[in-house]
Parts: structure tokens; C-alpha cells; sequence
């Protein structure tokens, strides 16, 4: 496996193509090109489904392993978070929750919203009022600690 969104492609006799982007926490985007039938895009994702499903073994897949909380003087893994994009929620590797619904201001009163996008790791990136995005453990760690300022309590 890579670091990266994993995204796959079919390339129709016309120059069609589909692309599906799918991102570690298991939320995915798909791209259908307008030169293309969405009754065969459809079928040839379905297609695929069928084979992936004929090769699942019988029986119920095993959630991952989980872990314990690292020490407050460990390193925790960066692919530990995850988020609940129902819910709105982000866990980060630590176990700390923060609600995404939220607008966060930092340090410098410069204020940061999640427009629904996760960077290499997973974890959700956050956009500020001026511009500038940065993945949550790199805004934290950057301009932290950040708080809630509008939503109520995280």
C-alpha cells in the first residue's frame, strides 16, 4: 500500500474516463467523464464490485487490531486518527475527539473551518480565513493550542 489516495481508472474507446479517489478513512469521490454513458460507468463499477466480493473468503472480516493509547511521552502514530464524517468528529491518534462542525481559532486569532478534505495521513485539513490549509496536527502543532469559537463545546 501507498501513502497516497489510491485511484483507479477506465479509459473508454472516446478518451472517457472514471476516476475513483478513495482516502484512507474510506470516503471516496468518483469522477465520471461526461462523454461517457453513466448506465456502463455504473455497470463496469459493479462489475468490479462483483469481483472483489467473489473473492471475500466466508465469514465476517475481523476489525482491525486496536491500540492502546500512546504515553503523553510517545510518539503516536500519525495513521491513528480517524474520522466519523456522519458525525463530524475527528479522533486523533492521542484519542482526543474535536468536532469538525466547529470553526477553531489559534494562537493568532486567525480562525480555521474543515471543508471536508484529508491530507496524506487521513486526519482532516483545515482552512483559514486568510487562505493558508494545513493538516490539524500540523495546525496544532504550528499555531496551537486551538480552541472552538463558534458551536458550542468540542
Amino acid at each position: 500500500m501507498t501513502d497516497r489516495s489510491m485511484m483507479g481508472f477506465d479509459v473508454g474507446a472516446n478518451g472517457a474516463a472514471i476516476v475513483v479517489v478513495v482516502q484512507h478513512d474510506g470516503s471516496y469521490l468518483k469522477l465520471v467523464d461526461d462523454r461517457m454513458c453513466k448506465g456502463l460507468a455504473a455497470d463496469l463499477l459493479h462489475g468490479i464490485a462483483d469481483q472483489v466480493g467473489a473473492e471475500h473468503e466466508p465469514g465476517v472480516c475481523s476489525p482491525p487490531p486496536q491500540h492502546d493509547r500512546p504515553r503523553d511521552d510517545e510518539r503516536a502514530n500519525p495513521r491513528g486518527g480517524r474520522i466519523d464524517r456522519d458525525r463530524g468528529v475527528y479522533v486523533d491518534p492521542r484519542g482526543n475527539a474535536f468536532d469538525l462542525s466547529l470553526t477553531w481559532g489559534d494562537w493568532f486569532d486567525r480562525t480555521w473551518k474543515w471543508q471536508g478534505s484529508t491530507g496524506q495521513f487521513g486526519e482532516p485539513v483545515l482552512q483559514a480565513d486568510d487562505g493558508e490549509v494545513q493538516p490539524f496536527g500540523v495546525l496544532r502543532a504550528l499555531y496551537g493550542p486551538i480552541s472552538p469559537r463558534s458551536g458550542g463545546a468540542a
